[in-house]
């Protein structure tokens, strides 16, 4: 796993020389939210995959997440329309975000994917897109409108809102992040489609930002002018791995190299993610070179989820455990979530070190093991310890 290159952060007051820099009021106390320009794009949905135009960011100064709205509106006559498990994030096939390096930050990864990273990946207080009925909803059966739907996605990129760790600059117009999206087919999203002239699809996309901060707070103190660490980034990469039921052992090839913040298991088989959940092991293990840091059974790790993010029984549905997913935060070293951390906890990683997983997969024949990679890649001129508190 290799991080792009990161800027150097400006340099303290007097370049380090000479008196003693003052001490200056943390980045989060000159800034605030705001919003900007958003993106709005539709297309009728069909049998092929549709690239939308690429969106450019607008220079918003410190990006922390982008807000992605799903609406889909259907046109139905008599099909009895229902969507597929997840449906309506799978209506984004692959996304991919670039920074403005040009360098991969998230993806290219599916619309279910993002869903996982929101729902798993510790940064709100409710963090599940599917869990607030005025926002999602899918329109099902023989109706008018069946296959009308709503969903918002938000891609985090900030990383602790206390200190705005992971606050990206963004303030060259020429140089802008980049979003790449493409909508999938009506296959992937529906087991049976409307029947009439079909659905459309209007993907818009919101940057969630902090403006520039103020040069002093309400008292005359000067205020910190970047986030801690400045151009912490975290990545996110998703690699399927094809396993055989039975005993396994797979090298993890993709998820060392750097501090891990979060370590996610799915497995499936044919795309049935319920199947992955019947088969998965009765023990599951993780070996980092000699170390075993996972030995667990699955109903102790049901459990462990289930005191980290308060989400109900496997399911599909609004608040439930996914079904062949688990999942290992080493976000859960403060209080309340994952998410609400000190960084004490992340895994800590080097290039050459080897990451296995082993155990016995129920049933029969291949199934694919998806991990889910959070990893942090520290602004150059800092260090963990640095940010750690």
């Amino acid at each position: 796993m290799t991080a792009p290159a990161q800027i150097a952060p400006p340099q303290a007051p007097n370049g380090g020389k000479g008196d003693a820099p003052i001490a200056l009021k943390p980045f989060r106390v000159g800034v605030q939210e705001v919003d900007e320009e958003v993106y709005d794009e539709q297309r009728q949905l069909g049998a092929s995959v549709i690239t939308l135009p690429q969106y450019n960011v607008p220079s918003t100064a410190f990006l922390n997440a982008l807000y992605i709205w799903i609406e889909l509106t259907g046109d139905n006559t008599d099909a009895v329309v229902d969507f597929a498990p997840n449906g309506v994030a799978r209506t984004i096939e692959t996304i991919q975000i670039t920074d403005t390096g040009g360098n991969e930050i998230i993806g290219p990864v599916t619309g279910w994917d993002i869903q996982t990273i929101a729902k798993w990946g510790g940064y709100l207080f409710n963090d599940d897109p599917r869990a607030n009925s005025d926002v999602f909803f899918e329109t099902t059966g023989a109706g008018a409108t069946a296959g009308s739907a709503r969903m918002i996605l938000r891609v985090p990129l900030l990383i602790v809102g206390r200190d705005a760790l992971g606050s990206l600059p963004n303030k060259s117009s020429s140089t802008p992040f980049k979003v790449k999206i493409k909508l999938a087919a009506l296959s992937e999203i529906f087991t049976v489609a409307p029947n009439d002239t079909g659905v459309v699809a209007r993907i818009r996309i919101m940057p969630d930002s902090y403006w520039e901060p103020t040069d002093t707070d309400g008292s005359g103190n000067q205020v910190a002018q970047y986030p801690p660490a400045v151009n912490t980034t975290q990545y996110w990469n998703v690699t399927p791995y094809e396993v055989n039921a039975g005993n396994f052992t797979q090298l993890l090839n993709n998820s060392v190299g750097f501090p891990v913040r979060n370590l996610g298991f799915v497995l499936d088989q044919d795309e049935v993610r319920a199947d992955g959940e019947t088969d998965w092991p009765e023990i599951f293990y993780l070996q980092l070179q000699s170390n075993l840091i996972i030995q667990r059974y699955n109903h102790i790790w049901q459990k462990k989820m289930a005191e980290w993010y308060d989400y109900g029984p496997v399911g599909e549905g609004a608040g439930q455990r996914d079904y062949g997913l688990y999942w290992q935060p080493y976000c859960a070293d403060f209080v309340h979530k994952p998410g609400w951390e000190n960084r004490r906890g992340y895994l800590k990683t080097v290039d050459g070190m080897r990451m296995n997983a082993k155990g016995n997969i129920g049933g029969s024949g291949s199934h694919t093991l998806t991990v889910l990679t959070n990893f942090i890649g520290i602004g150059a001129g800092s260090s963990l310890a640095a940010v750690t508190t």
